[in-house]
Parts: structure tokens; C-alpha cells; sequence
């Protein structure tokens, strides 16, 4: 349970970290609503999308553990 609140933490701070870089250059072009909603959806998409890479390297990394053993 320790561990998943620690993942959660991680992966909620990344979303933070990807909100504070991307809304000062939205803040160029839109106002601070549109910039804001646009940055959480993008924040959104790259953080499902490092969720889903780091789960298909960590496959990978047990076949190949598995094929080791072999």
C-alpha cells in the first residue's frame, strides 16, 4: 500500500512539473484559462503516456529475465 501511495505521489508531482513548464509558453498565446485547461490536458496525455512506457520496459525487462533463466 506504502508503495503505491509513494507511485502515486511520484506520478502526481510529474503531472505538477509538466503544468508549471508548459503554462508560462501557453500563457504567450491564450489567455489564463484557455492556458491552464489546455496545459492540464496536455500534462494529462504525457503522463498516461510515461505511465504506459515505464509499464512496457518493465515487461520487457522480466521476459528478459525470464529468457535468462532459460
Amino acid at each position: 500500500m506504502t508503495q503505491k501511495m509513494i507511485y502515486f505521489s511520484f506520478m502526481f508531482g510529474a503531472w505538477l512539473v509538466y503544468i508549471g513548464s508548459m503554462l508560462p509558453i501557453f500563457l504567450l498565446f491564450m489567455s489564463l484559462g484557455q492556458s491552464l485547461h489546455v496545459a492540464m490536458i496536455v500534462a494529462s496525455v504525457l503522463t498516461f503516456l510515461f505511465i504506459i512506457v515505464q509499464r512496457t520496459f518493465r515487461g520487457l525487462h522480466l521476459i528478459n529475465q525470464v529468457q535468462k533463466n532459460i
